[in-house]
């Protein structure tokens, strides 16, 4: 873990922000107090650090819309929430067998899916190959007949999370995907690879936002998902109506916490009053 080199840069670089940090009169985060009620209150009453500055939620934020919208007249013929969205984010590179898996899984899911799929990391020249290549003529083919679809590159994630033909998100929880969901009441299926993503998954957890299956790994000398309990998890986040009551109750509260009086509104109000008085 880079963390524990003190020569590491990103260990450097933490290390400095967090000491500086105390300094500040307050830190913004994008969040809302129903989502991490006692993450925020332990921060700012001083269990984790004492004399901390202020943790204010000011979440969930709106993301700038993007021009591309290849994907929604696709969705817009699609049935209420009926499709799966998978995304593992700009920096998740699956192997090819976690991608021949998972595409097995979706399509024993039973549900229509939207795959934004991605061969390399947005940081690194690695080589393009062809989805025919990595999973198959044959599975290419089944995905087609299931009429769901397969998209590479850019997406407007959020024009997507908010459509109405979408029932679900399997994701690696980054946060800002977490957030999005919350704001859309998109029940998550969470996959966290590394970082603050398990983290974040706990979060999807706690909250009532989806699921994680803690066990699950990427292959970093645990044993690969098999598609078949991929089929399984799908279908319980698709199928569930605890689980998609419990998204649209989180969703409602999001959205009540940006709204005039909300939770994020106030707290940043009194937060910029305070620093003008």
């Amino acid at each position: 873990m880079a963390l524990h080199d003190p020569e590491e840069l990103f260990t450097i670089q933490v290390l400095e922000n967090a000491r500086a940090l105390v300094q500040a009169n307050g830190v913004l985060i994008n969040t809302f107090e129903a989502l991490e009620p006692k993450a925020l209150m332990a921060l700012n009453d001083g269990v984790v650090v004492p004399g901390f500055p202020p943790v204010i939620a000011v979440g969930p934020l709106k993301q700038l819309p993007l021009k591309e919208k290849i994907v929604l007249p696709w969705l817009d013929e699609q049935p209420e929430r009926s499709v799966l969205y998978v995304s593992f984010g700009s920096r998740t590179a699956m192997s090819v067998e976690y991608m021949r898996e998972l595409g097995v899984g979706l399509v024993k899911s039973g549900a229509k899916f939207l795959w934004v799929i991605k061969m390399k990391k947005v940081d690194k020249e690695e080589e393009q190959v062809d989805l025919e290549q990595v999973l198959g003529e044959e599975m290419v083919e089944r995905i087609k007949e299931r009429g769901s679809i397969v998209v590479h590159g850019w997406v407007d994630q959020e024009e997507i999370l908010k459509h109405g033909a979408v029932g679900g998100f399997l994701s690696h929880c980054g946060w800002n995907s977490v957030m999005e969901a919350a704001l859309h009441g998109v029940p998550v299926l969470a996959w966290p690879l590394h970082g603050d993503q398990r983290l974040n998954a706990e979060v999807v957890r706690r909250s009532g936002l989806g699921i994680w299956v803690e066990e699950w790994s990427w292959g970093d000398g645990g044993k690969v998902v098999k598609g078949e309990e991929i089929a399984e998890r799908v279908k319980e986040l698709m199928e569930s109506p605890a689980v998609r009551s419990s998204a649209a109750r989180v969703a409602a509260e999001a959205v009540k916490s940006v709204g005039d009086g909300g939770s994020s509104e106030k707290s940043l109000a009194e937060f910029i009053a305070k620093l003008k008085g």
